[in-house]
């Protein structure tokens, strides 16, 4: 540690085969990133003088997630031999300056670098030639060893790791208790893979439609689910494809359902249009618009007019009023040069009567009738949920969206680098899902039971029952 004069070296054991996963399970997502490199970025975060991560099981192809410079990689050729060998492996490429090394295993991905400043900071106090990591009483990783021990870890074989020298020199392992059991968890499984993505959420991105309410009527579990969330102070945005109404009115029904919001938790495609056009068109542009209120409301509020003449853009959202005649003007301005912009793409909006046409059937009608594809805002772009992540705050790698789309919400999600979570209680049946290429990250009957399920991990309870995943 560099204000201390203590340097420590980071060994990154990344040289597995994960078997149980049919892949590296380094190469997993995490956020936007994979999780080897964002165990990485943890470590580069950290008070670390020297970071190497030792491959093995498919290098290359790990090899090519590495992408900082300040990071040395090691290949061991012989890592179906067990650990020890990627231990080996990895203090062979230890500096001579460097007085101890921390071994980092690159599926725990919950790991932070206070965790491993505190482990760094604890060597420095006491130079103790083993540091390991508790968590209410229990042994977790990283463990770190002292120089004084290298030899002896290297002429170790089998998979074995550290272990035996924790117990050949029990008395003068010094122990550092940790806040979280981050340094216990590491991905053995699947499942644990998705306990960990859902354990890490600390806010989120909820669609309304199909996913709060059912047209007039509020879905099982929801008004629950937002009161704890308001009750927690846990971040979270109700994004909306549907450009029909202002956040105000939305706030409104939701009211009337009994669930209780400000404005500001309301984010529409309406706003995000308009907030898209803010960027491209000075204020007091001319907009031609099919659509109702809400869009006219989020134009309007950005200084833009409206007219069926000489109009800029073209701007289309969910219209239930919508005639021919609005059709043959938009038909007629986007043939003459005005941009084409769309609020959403949904193909059916979900009523109390079934599916009926959303406004992706009539984005599809004008791009017939035009041979010009609209520039699309809302769900699955990913600008709709950037815009989302700046509007609150939240941090990509801790945030989920909850839809019940696998085109919007899933797709969008995943394209933005969000933990997914799809809910059976809107559009997507079962039957959808088993024959669709887009694979939620978790999927639930509906947000009574995602709220089991995420209360019991976050208590840490981890039921096997608890997750629904494809």
């Amino acid at each position: 540690m560099e204000g201390d004069g203590i340097k420590v070296a980071a060994i990154i054991l990344a040289a597995g085969a994960s078997h149980r996963f049919g892949r590296p399970k380094q190469l997993l997502p995490w956020g936007k990133k994979t999780v080897l490199q964002h165990i990485i970025d943890v470590v580069l975060s950290s008070p670390i003088e020297q970071t190497i991560v030792v491959l093995g099981y498919r290098a290359e192809e790990l090899q090519s997630s590495v992408k900082d410079s300040r990071v040395e990689t090691v290949v061991n050729e012989s890592w179906d031999e067990g650990m020890s060998s990627s231990v080996r492996a990895g203090l062979s490429a230890v500096r001579p300056e460097v007085e101890a090394a921390l071994f980092v295993l690159a599926d725990q991905p919950t790991l932070t670098s206070e965790i491993i400043a505190q482990i760094v900071r604890r060597y420095g106090e006491t130079l103790s030639p083993i540091v390991v990591p508790t968590y209410k009483g229990k042994r977790g990783n990283p463990v770190l060893f002292a120089r004084s021990l290298f030899a002896e870890l290297s002429a170790q074989e089998g998979d074995v790791g550290g272990r035996l020298l924790i117990a050949k020199y029990k008395d003068e392992v010094e122990e550092v208790e940790i806040g979280t059991d981050a340094v216990l968890v590491d991905i053995d499984t699947m499942e644990d893979y998705l306990k960990m993505r859902l354990k890490s959420i600390n806010s989120f991105i909820i669609d309304l439609d199909g996913v709060i309410y059912r047209g007039e009527e509020p879905i099982p579990g929801a008004k629950e689910f937002i009161a704890l969330l308001r009750r927690e102070g846990v971040p979270f945005l109700l994004l909306t494809n549907n450009s029909t109404h202002s956040p105000a009115q939305y706030m409104d029904k939701l009211a009337r359902m009994g669930i209780e919001v400000e404005e500001e938790d309301i984010f529409t495609s309406a706003q995000a249009a308009a907030l898209y056009l803010e960027g491209k068109a000075p204020e007091g542009a001319k907009a031609f618009v099919i659509g109702e209120e809400g869009l006219r409301i989020a134009l309007k509020e950005k200084g833009y007019t409206f007219s069926e003449e000489g109009a800029d853009f073209v701007v289309v959202g969910m219209d239930r009023r919508l005639t021919y005649e609005k059709l043959k003007i938009a038909t007629l301005l986007i043939r003459g040069g005005a941009k084409f912009i769309g609020t959403n793409p949904d193909k059916t909006f979900p009523s109390e009567e079934g599916l009926i046409p959303g406004n992706g059937a009539i984005l599809a009608a004008l791009e017939a009738a035009t041979g010009v594809a609209p520039v699309v805002i809302g769900k699955p772009k990913r600008i709709i949920f950037e815009m989302a992540l700046a509007r609150k705050g939240m941090e990509r790698e801790r945030t989920a969206v909850v839809g019940d789309r696998l085109d919007t919400d899933v797709l969008g999600g995943k394209e933005a680098g969000l933990t997914t979570i799809l809910v059976l209680s809107g559009v997507t049946t079962r039957l959808d899902l088993e024959s669709s290429s887009i694979e939620p990250d978790m999927v639930f009957e509906d947000l009574r039971h995602f709220q089991e399920s995420w209360s019991k991990i976050k208590g840490g309870s981890y039921d096997e029952d608890c997750l629904h995943s494809r």
